[in-house]
């Protein structure tokens, strides 16, 4: 029989007498798609940084390609020579370096004497990685930054696949969709399905269930640092035993909005006629303890909502929180914050949270000039707070003194929901809270959200999800070309979001 493209055996890894990973074991065949699911903390990102040598494994791990033993550790200098290549989340491109200084990164050809980069014997390694790809049209001398979404994903593969030859070894995805506009993911999805076709063996590692189904052929499984189920056939599979395997149970979400009521009170949050980026106009109000939804199709507006409305960028227009305006001309973050208005950006780790510090320093710090001195910050309120939090979103582990970093994503975003949660704001703005976050985690978010608006804030939820809309909002607004195209009412579903989103004003579907 042949040997499969990737073959790991009893792999396992230990922190400070913790487990993290236990006798993992995983097999990738050629020309097939292989998915990792699980939520963070699962062991997902163990296996992979033991497998592309960030970590070192326990002893007895081994791991094969193409029935090769390499060594472990894997030496992260030879990965390529060993037939492993890793595109990751962020795609690892320099914008402002060229096609071919990013595809050549530590391959460069040089002559033979003087050691000098030879750049023609460059271009034409690139030329026929991108040909292969159907990117032929792409310069080797062109930016980075000046290439579509889906070419730059393009690039990233060239480099993984230079210089080796057609259908061998293995190729990881690392979350790479989350960097893809959705409109660019099915040119995505070619170039999987391109590579698969010569026979090289393709792993996704993806929280999304719906990118799994359409895309893996088999999947892999881990729960609490075990694999759970290996290479199940997607073909057998729904996202509904999708999250069983990644949760224990099946993990439908709980309509939130029926077990908590709206308890509509006066105030709140306005916006008055407020434009931005590509927001044309959008006026409407959400009242003290309702939950008010906005979605849209990916040309919208809607990734240009939530900031304008938290003051993060500039605009037109007026935000009104209980009677008190700020005109959008000279908003700020500090202002919104002054105003009531806590946000939740869709960056949690670029623009939500310090992760190089602890938990408690993460929780307390926008909260210090209410509860603190100027000579004194005070200890008692900010431990006590701060456990109260842990215990809330059920953070793992509940350790206050513990560095952002070193959490899991979904334990981060309960983190960031809690430090603005902690000071009762009169208005939440929630952009995509939900994104990157396991299921389990997921759900402890919706909820959070849904009890923000019966302690008292008016929310505004942006979203993409209409999973989570179905299951918090009391309204929704659907938005087309940055404009409320029609609102919708409860009771709805979220096949009635759906179709309202990708139906027009006459009432043709697209």
């Amino acid at each position: 029989m042949t040997a499969p493209r990737l073959e790991v055996r009893s792999l396992s890894k230990t922190f400070a007498g913790v487990t993290v990973l236990k006798d993992a074991h995983l097999q990738v065949q050629a020309g097939e798609v292989h998915a990792l699911i699980g939520q963070n903390g699962s062991g997902k990102s163990t296996l992979i940084k033991l497998i592309s040598g960030v970590y070192r494994a326990d002893h007895g791990g081994e791991v094969f390609v193409d029935g090769e033993r390499i060594g472990t550790p894997v030496d992260p200098g030879r990965l390529h020579d060993e037939g492993l290549a890793f595109v990751h989340q962020d795609l690892g491109l320099i914008p402002d370096l060229s096609v071919r200084e990013n595809v050549r990164v530590g391959r460069h050809s040089t002559t033979r004497f003087t050691g000098w980069i030879n750049k023609g014997k460059d271009a034409k390694a690139v030329r026929e990685a991108l040909e292969f790809l159907g990117l032929g049209h792409i310069s080797p001398d062109a930016k980075v930054g000046s290439l579509r979404p889906s070419e730059r994903v393009g690039v990233a593969i060239a480099r993984a696949l230079q210089e080796r030859q057609l259908g061998s070894g293995v190729v990881v995805f690392d979350e790479s969709s989350r960097a893809i506009p959705h409109e660019s993911l099915d040119d995505f999805y070619d170039m999987i399905r391109l590579l698969t076709s010569q026979g090289t063996g393709v792993v996704i590692v993806s929280h999304n269930l719906n990118e799994v189904l359409q895309i893996a052929d088999r999947v892999t499984a881990l729960r609490n640092g075990r694999v759970v189920e290996m290479g199940l056939s997607t073909a057998d599979l729904d996202e509904a035993a999708l999250t069983k395997l990644v949760l224990g149970h099946y993990g439908e979400l709980d309509d939130f909005q029926a077990a908590m009521p709206a308890d509509i009170r006066d105030g709140g949050i306005e916006l008055r006629g407020i434009s931005g980026g590509r927001i044309r106009t959008v006026s409407t109000v959400v009242k003290r303890g309702e939950v008010v939804g906005f979605t849209g199709s990916v040309d919208s507006g809607l990734s240009s909502l939530a900031p304008l409305i938290a003051g993060a960028v500039s605009g037109r227009g007026a935000i009104v929180v209980d009677h008190s305006e700020l005109p959008l001309e000279s908003a700020s973050i500090r202002k919104a914050l002054r105003a009531g208005i806590a946000y939740i950006p869709q960056d949690r780790h670029g623009q939500g949270l310090a992760t190089g510090l602890t938990v408690e320093e993460n929780v307390t710090l926008p909260h210090l000039h209410r509860r603190g001195k100027p000579w004194w910050t005070g200890l008692g309120w900010q431990k006590s707070e701060t456990e109260a939090v842990l215990k809330a979103f059920e953070v793992t582990p509940p350790n206050r003194h513990a560095v952002v970093a070193t959490f899991s994503g979904g334990n981060q975003q309960k983190v960031l929901m809690g430090k603005w949660l902690l000071g009762g704001p009169t208005a939440l703005v929630l952009d995509d809270p939900t994104q990157a976050v396991d299921v389990g985690a997921r759900s402890a978010v919706l909820r959070a959200t849904r009890q923000a608006a019966v302690d008292g804030a008016a929310v505004v939820l942006c979203s993409s999800e209409v999973d989570d809309l179905a299951a918090v909002c009391d309204r929704v607004l659907v938005l087309e070309e940055g404009k409320v195209l029609l609102e919708l009412e409860r009771p709805f579903t979220a096949d009635d979001i759906l179709s309202a989103i990708f139906h027009d004003s006459e009432g043709s579907d697209r």
